[in-house]
């Protein structure tokens, strides 16, 4: 996607992936970047969007591989909270940092 946006000219912010849980147990995933200008789509870069919705959201500090405790934090309020996840989820990753503990990113889940 980055050669086609930046032919274009395109200003873009943070990664972002979207995850959509289906019937079967099969998972379709959106990986792209927020695009901050207007582009014309280009063979598989199309345009998309996060779902709107009311959404459970908690920001991850830390490394990648230990984001399992904010999905856990998600699932348990929740829980706590009498509330469903629709089994749509995504995140944003800040900037990078080489420090993992500076690493932030934010995690969605959409609710029923």
């Amino acid at each position: 996607m980055w050669p086609a946006l930046r032919g274009q000219g395109v200003r873009t912010g943070h990664n972002v992936v979207v995850y959509r849980g289906s019937e079967g147990g099969r998972l379709t995933i959106d990986v792209g970047v927020e695009a901050l200008t207007d582009f014309e789509p280009l063979g598989v870069v199309q345009h998309s969007a996060t779902p709107s919705g009311e959404v459970a959201t908690t920001a991850h500090y830390g490394d990648y591989a230990d984001m399992g405790s904010a999905y856990a934090a998600l699932e348990r309020w929740c829980k706590d909270n009498g509330r469903r996840p629709t089994g749509v989820n995504w995140e944003v990753y800040g900037d990078w940092d080489d420090d993992p503990a500076r690493r932030r990113t934010d995690v969605y889940f959409l609710l029923e």
